[in-house]
């Protein structure tokens, strides 16, 4: 009797521990299509952001039920894809908006590992080397622009972020590279703020106007100040070497609009 006892409990044993997956994560049971239409990444995009971000936003403990860091950003991802707090909370049960807020500000605190402006000689002498491939533009360490990205209206200073097409938004300033990775980015200013006051307002625009940029320039349209270390179009261009620098200018300026349209189109709603 006890030897058939003891031959159950070691039967039991060696039985494998059922694994349920957890319904709520949409990486245990998605395929990669629907992830790709409902968040915008590819699954190992995410997972490399679950890796980046886990030690900003892991609990110690699954007290109250605390969420991974998985569940945590595919909430944030869906919200950013779809700007809908009820398209979060109806594909992913009622989750709260703290959770976007705690994600948003684990990827504030790693952007700088990412955005990074060319300071250092070898950077400075890669970029410019970029871009001097595209029409041999010399000495360009970045391509300028601002772009509107809509908002829902605010309520405080709501008028603020009216902008010149008269819907609601932040005027985003960046800066990008050759391969159009963004170098430098600014969003803080309201839809109502022109390019230039953006630019003159950031902290790269005092880099370059302090002596801490010593080489290479921008390419900006003519949106922005003429500078020693940023260039513009001629405006009214009267002969071929007016011509062939702005259509240089131009061409090499390029990846910057580039850049604002692969983000845009992984942020619109289908």
């Amino acid at each position: 009797m006890a030897a058939a006892y003891i031959l159950a409990q070691n039967r039991r044993n060696l039985r494998r521990q059922r694994i349920f997956r957890d319904r709520n994560n949409p990486l245990d049971y998605m395929p990669d299509a629907d992830i790709i239409d409902r968040f915008r990444l590819q699954r190992h995009f995410i997972l490399r952001l679950c890796a980046e971000l886990n030690a900003n936003l892991a609990h110690a403990t699954s007290r109250s039920h605390a969420l991974p860091t998985s569940l945590q950003i595919m909430v944030a991802l869906r919200f950013y894809a779809s700007g809908n707090f009820q398209t979060v909370t109806g594909d992913l049960h009622g989750i709260v908006s703290r959770v976007i807020k705690a994600v948003s500000s684990a990827l504030v605190h790693v952007c700088s590992d990412y955005i990074k402006f060319p300071l250092d000689d070898r950077s400075i002498n890669n970029t410019i080397l970029g871009f001097s491939r595209i029409t041999n533009f010399p000495n360009v360490i970045g391509a300028i622009d601002g772009t509107h990205v809509p908002i829902k209206a605010p309520k405080n200073d709501e008028h603020l972020f009216v902008n010149r097409k008269n819907f609601h938004s932040i005027n985003v300033m960046a800066v990008c590279d050759s391969s159009t990775k963004f170098t430098n980015i600014v969003v803080r200013c309201p839809g109502s703020s022109h390019d230039a006051f953006v630019w003159t307002n950031s902290s790269l625009s005092d880099l370059f106007e302090n002596g801490g940029i010593r080489r290479g320039w921008l390419l900006g349209d003519s949106a922005y100040p003429l500078k020693k270390y940023l260039m513009t179009p001629v405006l009214n261009p009267s002969n071929h070497r007016e011509l062939a620098y702005n259509d240089a200018h131009a061409k090499t300026r390029n990846p910057i609009e580039r850049s604002f349209g692969v983000l845009k189109i992984a942020l619109s709603v289908h």
